[in-house]
């Protein structure tokens, strides 16, 4: 089973994935949308084999509105929406029971910048966790400390 973690990275991958696609036919489209004729013969005859019926549906509402000539400029205009203002980077904080070493240190940052991109990455030390680690990425919290551990089998144990 996905983590939360895992299926924000994958939901993100495919959103691209969709997103770049779509942007992708509508600009082989739009250059072939020109000419007269029924405009929804020409929204079928421009796109290409195995199109997103969404783009299909977008272009025949487009030309329902007669606004096929527009579609280039409609086209830039969404790109500019898929490509938007450069992404912030993410802080995250790494809190550990025992200072970590350099190279520890490059491990952790390099494998949460793979994950979530550009982030700034902040170690402390909090002896009381005992052993493991906190990591809090943006409202995301990875505790495997061992203080919470601990305390989950305290609560089992009461509990039963």
């Amino acid at each position: 089973m996905a983590t939360t973690v895992d299926a924000k990275a994958i939901a993100g991958t495919l959103y691209e994935a969709l997103i770049t696609a779509a942007l992708e036919q509508l600009r082989a489209a739009a250059p072939r949308l020109a000419g007269g004729g029924d405009p929804a013969q020409r929204v079928e005859a421009a796109l290409p084999e195995g199109a997103l019926p969404q783009v299909r549906n977008f272009l025949l509402g487009l030309a329902r509105e007669g606004l096929l000539n527009d579609v280039g400029a409609i086209t830039e205009a969404f790109a500019g929406f898929v490509s938007g203002p450069p992404a912030q980077a993410l802080d995250a904080q790494v809190t550990s029971a025992v200072a970590l070493s350099a190279a520890q240190q490059q491990k952790i940052a390099a494998d949460l910048k793979q994950r979530y991109g550009d982030a700034t990455v902040t170690f402390t030390v909090d002896p009381s966790l005992i052993g493991g680690l906190v990591i809090r990425v943006g409202d995301q919290v990875l505790d495997n400390s061992l203080r919470t551990r601990l305390s989950a089998v305290q609560r089992n144990m009461l509990a039963s």
